[in-house]
Formats: structure tokens, C-alpha cells, sequence
């Protein structure tokens, strides 16, 4: 259940703030993701191979620990451009967290954040803005949450097409069985 209006301004959001990122940044961004947590306020992350090397060797670790490569909150590009591009959908959020009780804020209207941050990445992918073939194969999308909520496995499976790199990202996700 998602919300028009809402996926028009964080596409928008999400778009902007990645060409930015893309544009100022000359790497091989291999993770971009909307993050979504109890602060209510969406933004982005990007992950790429050489700040995930930086990250390594700034950090004295090895390569054996590879959960690193997928973890978004340690990364420079965690938040990129959120006071630039994310303006919009601050004031579309806050106008319609006006009257809800948290039952409403942390339930239905939590769901539709989320279901729409998944739409307006589907549409993204639909007009190519993470490539065609090959290159988006190499290339994973996804929605996640902080804490957790056992559900980014699903959507990173209807948000990417199959490869080995989603296989590897898979190995990484909690799971609702977990």
C-alpha cells in the first residue's frame, strides 16, 4: 500500500541526492539504498568499492569479514545530500504526522513510507537510473529499515534481478525466520 504523492517526492528526493553523489564522487557504487528508521526521516546510502576499501584499511580489516561490505550506517555516503534533496519530503512527512497517534504513525502510515520508498525505487529501475543489463546486474537496490524488521531479504528479491552479487547481499539479510 503505497501513496503517490509520496513516491513522486522521494523519487524525486532519492534521484537528485544519487546524481549529486554520481556526479561529485567518480566511483563504482555497487549498493544504493533508502533507509527508513524510528527517526521518521528517510535518506539515502551508497555504498561503493572504494570507500569500502578506505574503509578496510582505515579500520585494519581483513577482507574475511565481508558483512562489511553491506553495512550502510559505517559508510561516508550514509545520509548524502539529505539537508540538500530531502527538504520536500520532510514537510510531506511532518503535515501528515499532524493528529496521527503513534498506533497510526508507527503502523499503517510506517507501512506506506515504506511500500512507497520501495515503489519509487521500482520506478527509478524502470527508467534505467541504475543501468540495463550487465551493469545493473552488478548493482543492488534496496529499502531498509533501522532496527531491522526481517523484511529487506523480500523486497532486495523484488527490487534486483537475479545475479550472484543479490546472492552474496542475500547471505547478509535477516530473514523473518531468523
Amino acid at each position: 500500500m503505497y501513496d503517490e504523492k509520496m513516491i513522486t517526492v522521494l523519487q524525486s528526493a532519492f534521484q537528485n541526492a544519487v546524481s549529486s553523489l554520481r556526479n561529485e564522487h567518480n566511483e563504482n557504487f555497487y549498493y544504493y539504498a533508502f533507509i527508513y528508521d524510528e527517526g521518521l526521516k528517510p535518506y539515502i546510502s551508497a555504498l561503493s568499492y572504494e570507500a569500502y576499501e578506505k574503509l578496510l584499511i582505515e579500520n585494519n580489516i581483513s577482507h574475511d569479514e565481508e558483512g562489511w561490505k553491506w553495512c550502510t550506517f559505517d559508510f561516508p555516503y550514509c545520509a548524502y545530500g539529505y539537508d540538500e534533496f530531502f527538504p520536500e519530503v520532510d514537510n510531506m512527512f511532518l503535515e501528515r504526522e499532524c493528529g496521527m497517534s503513534d498506533d497510526e504513525l508507527y503502523g499503517v502510515e510506517w507501512d506506506t513510507r515504506i511500500d512507497s520508498m520501495e515503489e519509487a525505487l521500482k520506478r527509478l529501475d524502470r527508467a534505467e537510473f541504475f543501468g540495463t543489463g550487465e551493469i545493473r546486474k552488478n548493482i543492488i537496490i534496496n529499502v531498509e529499515v533501522a532496527p531491522p524488521d526481517c523484511k529487506e531479504r523480500q523486497r532486495a528479491i523484488r527490487l534486483n534481478p537475479e545475479s550472484s552479487l543479490l546472492s552474496e547481499y542475500l547471505t547478509f539479510c535477516e530473514d523473518e525466520e531468523e
